[in-house]
């Protein structure tokens, strides 16, 4: 009876298969501690809120005060009334307008419009943000 003979070829990975495997674990513990040092060494800060006018103009029940929302803070804020006052020369609010932004996320920003009856060219105009909820 005839022995046959097996042959075993034994085949190490290829070196691409290798670098493929290093450059994955690689990147993999590498985010993994991006994710662990933000964890850790982030701060709790709030929403950090500005308004800026960006347009006025003329439409057919009066005029539109167009402006933005930026929110440099880390943190996003919820439910932010911009309110608008038209100031006359000694300060007194002529007119008052407000609008509620629903969400302003952390380092955007978000456009919104008020609607005046009065030209706000004729007054100091005074936008703020009011207020802001945590989402």
């Amino acid at each position: 009876m005839p022995r046959s003979r097996r042959k075993i070829v034994r085949r190490h990975p290829h070196w691409i298969e290798w670098t493929t495997g290093l450059l994955s674990t690689a990147l993999v513990v590498t985010m993994t501690g991006m994710i662990v040092y933000h964890g850790v060494t982030a701060e709790d800060a709030a929403p950090d809120l500005s308004v800026t006018v960006t347009a006025q103009r003329q439409t057919m029940q009066g005029f539109a005060l167009s402006f933005v929302v930026s929110n440099a803070g880390k943190k996003t804020a919820a439910g932010v009334p911009v309110t608008g006052r038209l100031l006359d020369g000694e300060g007194q609010a002529v007119e008052t307008r407000e609008v509620t932004i629903d969400y302003v996320p952390a380092q955007s920003q978000v456009e919104g419009t008020l609607l005046f009856s009065g030209n706000p060219r004729g007054y100091r105009v005074d936008l703020r943000a009011s207020g802001y909820s945590d989402p």
